[in-house]
């Protein structure tokens, strides 16, 4: 067992962890059902077109939010853990005001050039009404952010948890009817509802978070919130290229591509990449940021969770990955149709880029939890330019494989040029034990992606099978060296009896 600084973070990353990741699980159980519906109702086509939809949603709030659902967590958990209640007063309040003005300054974005934004998005103007309908959609979504930055920023695990599974439920309720009624034409109504469930939800579950009373006059709340915006101005040009190098890529599938479907195959393998094997990263992501945050000023504690970090993420992932290779054909008849299945073409190769992210993501929060905005705000530009480049120069190469491809080729170079930079500028190292971890992963993941190229599903099954159960049996034993899984076990049968 490693020493007791070491064994106690890599119980707290792991506790977070569970409790997100059986939150997560709930939600892709609902899911299934809902996503299910959704592929029956509007197939490749239709889940392609509101993949365009919310991808354009996506770059308005990008352009009008300021980055504060990011810089917001970090300024609220800045006040909180100083426990300053004038300060953590003033900046849930700062937070507040300036959510509600970049929500109306989408509503008005939005309404202006709607007629713009139906060109772009479907080549005609005659659509422009939807996204005057949506325009209301930006008011909610400002103080849905708002609330949940304030739960994570108080690091209001449990709260944030919960709500994310009542808020699958609603959703899930809401839009299998909608879709069965009015197929394609429910998009919209669909879209609009998920923000305000989102606010309505998030509302909820942050209404205990109490503060004294404080007053602020509008031009003390804009010079308070100046650290706020400026931090979070440079992080939404990051995030506003990031969605329109998404929309450059669903375009060209949409307007190039031989085959329209390819852009439905494309969103889909995104949602199964980022909503459901992604579930682990969002698990660990709603604790750590916070965390690192608090300890941003030590490089020593910031280089030790970085690396626990790391090895809990390793640990977690292959095995994930491994299964999902094993259970592709199957998951994807399960979640969607028969006509899904030419995903798994791209799921050969991106599944083995999820694990080299699983290297890159906890050291890119170095640089974000040190508030260094302008070198953050480089790294993501070269990372989003290599995600367009490699993923339309390889799929016009060799088709839904090269989009895989394009994955891998982009994190590996994106995490290179990360590590160089926290090596030399913030003293972080890899620890001994943190590499063995890493090339163990790496290898049984190279080897699955191997397995799957040179043979066949339901060929495949006997070395997947094989290389599971060596990653599975590999994380309980490095699991349990760090924080004792018997003694959880033997916690848990206690609890039981009682």
């Amino acid at each position: 067992m490693q020493e007791t600084g070491q064994e106690n973070s890599h119980k707290t990353i792991l506790k977070a962890t569970g409790l997100f990741g059986f939150s997560q699980v709930l939600k892709i159980l609902i899911g299934v059902v809902g996503s299910k519906f959704i592929a029956v109702f509007l197939g490749p086509i239709g889940v392609g077109v509101a993949g365009l939809l919310n991808n354009t949603i996506g770059i308005i709030t990008a352009v009008t939010g300021f980055g504060i659902n990011i810089s917001g967590v970090r300024q609220v958990s800045i006040a909180y853990s100083h426990q300053d209640d004038q300060k953590f007063a003033e900046s849930l309040l700062v937070l507040k005001r300036w959510s509600l003005a970049v929500g109306l300054f989408g509503v008005f974005l939005t309404i202006v050039f709607s007629k713009i934004l139906s060109q772009w998005t479907f080549g005609t103007s005659e659509h422009y009404i939807w996204f005057i309908i949506l325009s209301v959609n930006f008011i909610f979504s400002s103080q849905a952010t708002n609330k949940l930055a304030i739960l994570q920023g108080t690091r209001s695990m449990k709260a944030i948890a919960i709500s994310s599974v009542v808020f699958s439920i609603l959703v899930t309720l809401i839009s299998i009817p909608i879709y069965y009624f009015f197929r394609m034409d429910g998009i919209i109504p669909v879209i609009l509802l998920t923000a305000v469930l989102n606010f309505l939800v998030n509302w909820y579950y942050s209404r205990k978070i109490t503060t004294q009373k404080i007053s602020l006059s509008l031009s003390e709340t804009f010079e308070k919130g100046k650290d706020l915006i400026k931090l979070g101005f440079l992080l939404s040009i990051n995030v506003i290229f990031g969605q329109i190098c998404n929309y450059i890529i669903k375009l060209y599938f949409q307007l190039r591509a031989n085959d329209q479907e390819v852009l439905g195959l494309y969103v889909v393998s995104s949602v199964l990449l980022i909503s459901y094997v992604g579930m682990i990263f969002s698990a660990m992501g709603a604790d750590f940021y916070p965390r690192l945050t608090s300890v941003q000023n030590d490089a020593k504690k910031m280089r030790e969770l970085v690396n626990d970090q790391i090895e809990i993420a390793m640990l977690l992932i292959t095995p994930c990955i491994l299964v999902f290779y094993f259970l592709a054909p199957i998951i994807i008849r399960v979640l969607y149709t028969k006509e899904f299945l030419p995903v798994i073409f791209i799921l050969k190769v991106a599944l083995l880029a999820i694990i080299i992210k699983a290297i890159v993501w906890p050291l890119a929060y170095i640089i974000l939890a040190k508030g260094e905005n302008k070198l953050y705000f480089k790294q993501e530009l070269l990372g989003d330019f290599m995600n367009v480049a490699f993923t339309i120069l390889l799929y016009h190469l060799w088709g839904l494989i090269g989009i895989g491809l394009a994955m891998v080729i982009h994190y590996t170079l994106y995490g290179f040029y990360v590590l160089n930079i926290v090596q030399k500028k913030f003293e972080f190292s890899i620890r001994k034990e943190t590499l063995y971890i890493i090339m163990k992963s790496v290898v049984m993941g190279i080897l699955a992606c191997v397995a799957v190229f040179l043979l066949e599903y339901p060929y495949a099954y006997i070395p997947l099978g094989i290389l599971t159960c060596i990653s599975i049996v590999f994380s309980y034993r490095e699991l349990d060296k760090r924080i004792g899984i018997l003694s959880y076990y033997l916690k848990f049968k206690e609890k039981f009896r009682r």
